[in-house]
């Protein structure tokens, strides 16, 4: 940048000389001819010619003879009447000789100093110089200029050499708007880069956990499937033992059904996605689970929600299944008859607590069953081990948590605690 500024200080003087020159050159002889004609018009005024520091010379000769009458100056050389250049003295003269019609005629010849004007000879070393110093300083301080100019790009750069190595961030640059902009736009990309990374690392580990653990948690039911079918193909069993061995692949069955439904879950709220939140009515959600889970009549649930509860904004479908699942367990393991559903909001915590009157759980599993493919001691058969697991994941994507203790109604409690803050939700924070 410092040299380009020197190139175009330069070109700019070069220019300008050059134009300067032309348009000097093609006047210069107008210009101290009209100076000539204006001394000749004050010639009858002899005092004008007596200050030799104006560059004056007049000689008078006889027309006919040539002979010297009179001078002023060193004489100037015998010439016809008109206008000439000629040397004097090693200097340039510009002389105009004219007639006077008197004493017999008389030639009168007066010259002016040549480098009188503004462009000549002695004066073009001075203009060189003067060209050549305003380049250095054009030089300099494009070169003063350049350096905050150039250094935000240079931290730029290394900053940019640094990724992947000390730093998986891009520190802000400030300094020329070009260099900020840059900056913006490579940490904009970075961020990209950064989501599109993570989503395929979750996709992977998503069908990673999805396989292994359908792998390791479908072998023991599908050996009790395959040995039941076998009995049945084998043994011409009485009625009432076929029926039996006929239940139990039913119950194999719908436990397959639940574990790979459940797994499907587990890896779809792995892959949650920022842009895929949505404002949730909670109390409307409360609602919707209450009624589906009272259809077969052998539930009752209630639905207790202050009136500040309001909306989050989270995945729907995911808090849903989470308050939907802790009702299903407390239904299908714990046989309760009555649930109430009761939400509160104190910022920046939304609580959803669900009681029920089932036969609980003991106190040393509280923590234990909210693992995968954990079950409590007191779960029905035909689980999968992971309804509560499923709560965990949707209470730690909406930046909250789930706690088990005991019901004042004399089953379970199940308090599962939701972030109002938009940050805290995106960020996956957990909430105590």
């Amino acid at each position: 940048m410092a040299i380009a500024a020197a190139v175009a200080a330069s070109a700019v003087v070069a220019v300008f000389t050059i134009l300067t020159s032309v348009v000097l050159a093609n006047n210069d002889a107008a210009q101290l001819d009209r100076r000539l004609d204006s001394i000749i018009d004050a010639s009858f005024n002899p005092d004008q010619f007596q200050d030799p520091r104006r560059g004056v010379l007049t000689t008078g000769r006889a027309k006919t003879t040539g002979e010297l009458v009179f001078q002023r100056g060193p004489q100037l050389p015998a010439l016809p009447p008109g206008t000439a250049t000629v040397e004097v003295n090693g200097a340039e003269y510009r002389v105009r000789t004219i007639v006077l019609d008197q004493d017999g005629g008389l030639l009168m010849s007066i010259g002016i100093r040549a480098d009188s004007i503004l462009l000549s000879a002695n004066r073009i070393p001075v203009y060189i110089v003067v060209g050549v110093v305003t380049v250095l300083i054009a030089g300099g301080l494009g070169w003063l200029l350049a350096g905050p100019a150039v250094r935000p790009l240079r931290k730029l750069t290394e900053h940019t050499s640094k990724l992947g190595r000390d730093t998986a961030t891009m520190p802000e640059v400030r300094g020329v708007r070009e260099a900020e902009d840059l900056s913006e736009a490579m940490a904009g990309m970075l961020t990209r880069l950064a989501a599109a990374q993570q989503a395929t690392t979750n996709s992977l580990q998503a069908a990673q956990d999805f396989a292994a653990n359908a792998a390791h948690e479908l072998r023991t039911p599908l050996t009790a499937m395959r040995a039941d079918l076998d009995t049945l193909r084998i043994h011409d069993l009485p009625e009432d033992e076929r029926d039996e061995v006929v239940a139990d692949l039913s119950r194999a069955q719908r436990r397959v059904e639940a574990i790979i439904t459940a797994l499907g879950q587990l890896a779809s709220g792995q892959l949650a996605q920022q842009e895929d939140r949505e404002l949730i009515d909670v109390t409307e959600m409360l609602y919707r689970v209450a009624r589906e889970n009272m259809r077969g009549g052998s539930v009752e649930v209630e639905v207790r929600a202050d009136s500040n509860v309001g909306s989050v904004l989270g995945w729907p479908a995911g808090l849903r299944l989470a308050v939907d699942n802790l009702v299903r367990n407390a239904v299908t393991h714990g046989e309760a008859t009555r649930i109430v559903l009761a939400a509160h909001r104190r910022q920046p915590v939304l609580t959803i607590v669900v009681d029920d009157n089932g036969r609980g759980l003991p106190a040393e599993e509280h923590e234990t069953v909210l693992g995968r493919f954990r079950r409590g001691s007191t779960a029905g058969a035909g689980g999968s081990g992971l309804g509560l697991a499923l709560v965990v994941q949707q209470a730690e994507l909406h930046g909250g948590s789930i706690r088990l203790s005991d019901s004042p109604l004399g089953g379970l409690r199940a308090t599962l605690t939701v972030s109002t803050s938009r940050e805290r939700v995106a960020d996956g924070d957990q909430l105590d």
